[in-house]
């Protein structure tokens, strides 16, 4: 239990030196509680190879708005028990919401990604370090003549996030099921055409508790904020909850 306070307070710290202030005149919107829901599935073909996939609705405005609608498939190599890659194709399908100030029509995102994941323990303390590269085509928006907005092309852009998870149980019940608890900071960076970082453009921390019906089988419900950066030395802060279920398979 000590140990696992440690770790939410490193992951906190994390977090707040990330939105530290820039400058006195940064201004901050605050959104409205939006409510995100999560399957997440691995199908495990062997002890080498495996095949996922996410399932993700985002709601806005506390379920009154259409948010983002997320499939990601993707195939995984698992060098050992510590080392994964994996290839992947993300589909993305987001409305912005208020005070998000972008046009209010749905745009469409399709990205492929690579990634590393690291994996280690410490007295049952476990830690996930998740490098992602994403090369992304998105739609991109236009003012008509009339002042309506429509889409007018896609434009390619790539970015790079790092997410540190921490898993560590709770109490074992009388039936063998768990309690358990998960948090993860992840930054986002913007990149130019050469892979070079560019700007920071968001930041996720997530604070939840899950209960382990098997080690396959779970369910998470948590918090989240999201601080994303509009430019101009404006930020949008968004809190979420957010509920995670998880069910894997063997082949």
């Amino acid at each position: 239990m000590k140990n696992l306070f440690k770790n939410i307070a490193i992951i906190t710290l994390v977090f707040l030196s990330s939105q530290k202030s820039s400058g006195q005149n940064e201004t901050i919107l605050r959104d409205d509680t939006n409510t995100w829901f999560t399957i997440l599935n691995r199908l495990n073909i062997n002890s080498k190879w495996s095949v996922s996939n996410e399932f993700h609705e985002r709601l806005g405005a506390f379920m009154n708005e259409q948010g983002t609608f997320l499939w990601r498939p993707s195939i995984d190599y698992h060098l050992n028990k510590n080392i994964e890659f994996s290839f992947g194709y993300s589909y993305i399908n987001n409305k912005p919401n208020d005070p998000n100030p972008n046009p209010k029509i749905g745009v469409v995102e399709n990205n492929i990604w690579e990634q590393v994941l690291l994996k280690h323990e410490s007295n049952k303390v476990k830690f996930q370090h998740r490098f992602r590269q994403e090369n992304r085509w998105f739609d991109t928006v236009g003012l008509n003549t009339d002042d309506s907005y429509s889409k007018n092309g896609t434009d390619y852009a790539n970015r790079f996030r790092y997410r540190l998870t921490v898993n560590a149980p709770i109490k074992t019940l009388s039936n063998g099921n768990e309690l358990f608890f998960q948090g993860f900071d992840e930054i986002w960076i913007s990149q130019t055409d050469k892979l070079a970082p560019k700007s920071f453009s968001r930041n996720w921390l997530y604070l939840g508790l899950g209960y382990k019906f098997s080690p396959k089988t779970n369910i998470q419900l948590g918090y989240m904020n999201q601080w994303d950066v509009l430019g101009n030395n404006v930020y949008v802060s968004t809190p979420i909850i957010q509920t995670t279920f998880v069910r894997n398979f063997n082949l």
